[in-house]
């Protein structure tokens, strides 16, 4: 049976000791009803890992301390995918957000559109990058997806472009096909879709317009969808 993963922020050395945050420890302690010689994991969310033990100490606000036995790192595995998307609304959000950190994305961008029914710029922030944690915590993901700022759906293909990404457009009529790159930016709209202007801009700046098939997918649907098409495949 695997060991429970738990965040830090950083990595000590092995032999060194370092305590769990308050939320970590309330999950450890009040969840998971963890004591003194438990094995456990812990990760930093870019990429560093380590075996470490429950000591019977606790940190000054009452959390556990444990002590690592040994640190390794975990290179990124398949092709590095950053979804930019129009956030979907309510509940929504969260499962799409959820769904992407299993995936293991590299990152997760809200866009800001002509027809998006979310204000990209005003989702709770905290909320979602707690999402994305869990999930890689709950995937065994070495790595947490990051929540990059709203911005504009031309603006995130330049970008993404720039980093040597092949950008695709979820755009009915486009082509059927994967990114042949081992990086990509997916771009993903709102339930109205993106306005004729947002797709030729995008084209425009790089990105390639690819079909998702004959049915009207949700916005959380196409984004997890496309992912899971890349993420599948070795880089």
């Amino acid at each position: 049976m695997s060991t429970p993963w738990f965040h830090v922020t950083s990595l000590p050395a092995a032999g060194d000791a370092i305590a769990l945050d308050r939320d970590e420890a309330k999950h450890a302690l009040g969840v998971r009803r963890l004591g003194a010689g438990d094995g456990v994991t812990v990760f930093d969310g870019r990429g560093g890992i380590a075996d470490a033990t429950i000591t019977g100490e606790r940190s000054r606000d009452g959390g556990p301390v444990i002590r690592v036995v040994s640190v390794r790192r975990q290179e990124r595995r398949g092709v590095d995918v950053v979804v930019g998307v129009a956030p979907p609304k309510g509940d929504r959000l969260s499962t799409m957000l959820d769904m992407l950190g299993q995936l293991g994305v590299s990152g997760v961008v809200p866009l800001d559109t002509q027809h998006g029914v979310v204000d990209a710029d005003g989702i709770n922030r905290a909320r979602a990058e707690r999402i994305l944690l869990e999930a890689a915590k709950q995937s065994r993901g070495a790595w947490v997806p990051q929540l990059g700022p709203a911005t504009g759906v031309r603006e995130f293909v330049t970008a993404s472009v720039a980093e040597g990404r092949e950008v695709l457009i979820a755009q009915p009529g486009g082509a059927v096909g994967q990114a042949a790159s081992g990086r990509a930016a997916l771009v993903i709209g709102p339930e109205g879709g993106f306005s004729a202007r947002e797709v030729e801009d995008a084209i425009a700046a790089g990105a390639r317009a690819v079909d998702l098939g004959p049915t009207i997918l949700r916005v959380e649907t196409a984004a997890v969808c496309l992912a899971a098409l890349l993420r599948a495949r070795p880089a």
